[in-house]
């Protein structure tokens, strides 16, 4: 079951190469230690990288713990405890302008395109850059349909946040719209929500 205590673990190893991000090792994994909050995981983890400063194959990372989760534990479980977005919803009449006016307006990065109240497409930063590069003249008062990825993949509330993971890390993208079981839009679950939540 998620957990609202944070908690942050600070460890080091070498790296197989400089400038790489894989350990050389996992069995000689230093464990620093576990912290509360990011504040104290940061000192440590300064103090550490400075100490080793050295040794440009030897790197410490700052892990957070407080997204601990268990193979039982639900999206719905998940929606409990943190604060998701329920996501940017146009209609697919929109045109590309207005989508992307709304995106800035609100800061985020991807918009659904809703029909009835269930996801029909994405659109996303990406394929705004997309656009700018591929598109044909006069894309800009298309409508949104023209341009979204279509069938964005979706999970259900009951299901496993595990599986939201897998689906986010196999699929390679950062969003993930959660219906219910009619399949309306309920939330989005970025992979942002996972990241720390008091980081300064």
């Amino acid at each position: 079951m998620f957990g609202k205590q944070s908690l942050y673990l600070v460890l080091g190893g070498r790296l197989e190469t400089i400038g790489g991000s894989e350990f050389e090792d996992l069995k000689k994994l230093q464990l620093v230690g576990i912290f509360e909050s990011f504040d104290g995981a940061e000192r440590e983890w300064r103090a550490r990288a400075q100490s080793s400063v050295d040794d440009a194959q030897m790197c410490f990372r700052v892990v957070a713990l407080h997204n601990i989760i268990s193979p039982t534990d639900t999206v719905a479980e998940f929606l409990d405890i943190h604060q998701v977005s329920e996501g940017l919803r146009v209609d697919e009449n929109t045109t590309v302008t207005e989508v992307c006016r709304q995106m800035t307006k609100e800061r985020v990065s991807a918009a659904f395109i809703i029909r009835g109240n269930k996801p029909i497409g994405i659109f996303t930063e990406r394929d705004l850059v997309r656009l700018v590069v591929e598109a044909p003249h006069g894309w800009r008062e298309d409508i949104i349909s023209n341009y979204m990825t279509p069938q964005p993949t979706v999970i259900e509330e009951d299901a496993l946040i595990i599986d939201a993971l897998t689906s986010m890390q196999q699929g390679h993208f950062r969003h993930l719209p959660v219906v219910d079981a009619k399949g309306a839009l309920r939330h989005v679950i970025s992979i942002r929500d996972f990241a720390f939540k008091d980081r300064p």
